[in-house]
């Protein structure tokens, strides 16, 4: 079902690139080494903590200008985050170490202003992979939010960006329950994009 919703959203977002891609067009691809982990709610009590030990992140992007200062991206996001929980049911300290890798659809406005600089920000459409039945974690399925704001520098029809970030998953899911953990990740995008 899961792989159904994919291949329909991005078979959409095709469509709408093919649709777009006469003039001033964005390809780009990004990395990040990222800082990660799980913000509880506030007065949540229970027998388990986690904590983020890193991740890392890969993008492909389109991004559509449509004026000089505003330009509209989407793509597909990959990300993996190693996380660390300790269970202390019978009072010693149990460690397991897994990962949450999430595929996400970025949905961003994109403002550049002083020429090099620009924010990006808007919600994700995310899909936990993978997820075992036995994982201690939420699903982190849902919808989630992304900030950024960078800098970009064009020659020619090349785009080097560096773009510091930070974004949460699972503000808003299908599930009701007022507990869940989300996923953060912060760090800094390197990319580099072609222009057409």
């Amino acid at each position: 079902m899961m792989l159904k919703k994919i291949v329909l959203i991005t078979t959409c977002i095709l469509l709408a690139l093919v649709t777009f891609s006469q003039t001033k067009n964005r390809v780009s691809i990004s990395f990040a080494s990222a800082n990660n982990g799980l913000e509880i709610p506030e007065g949540w009590l229970g027998d388990m903590g986690h904590t983020g030990k890193g991740g890392k992140l890969y993008d492909l992007k389109y991004a559509r200008q449509i004026n000089k200062f505003f330009s509209i991206e989407t793509g597909l996001e990959y990300s993996i985050n190693k996380i660390e929980t300790v269970t202390f049911p019978d009072g010693m300290n149990h460690y397991k170490e897994s990962n949450i890798e999430m595929l996400s659809i970025p949905i961003y406005g994109d403002i550049t202003f002083w020429k090099y600089l620009f924010v990006n920000a808007g919600p994700t459409i995310d899909f936990e992979l993978h997820r075992q039945t036995s994982e201690s974690t939420y699903n982190q399925s849902g919808i989630g939010f992304g900030l950024g704001i960078g800098g970009r520098y064009t020659l020619k029809n090349f785009t080097v960006s560096l773009n510091p970030f930070y974004q949460k998953h699972l503000i808003l899911r299908s599930k009701k329950g007022s507990y869940h953990e989300n996923l953060y990740e912060g760090g800094i995008k390197l990319g580099l994009g072609y222009n057409f």
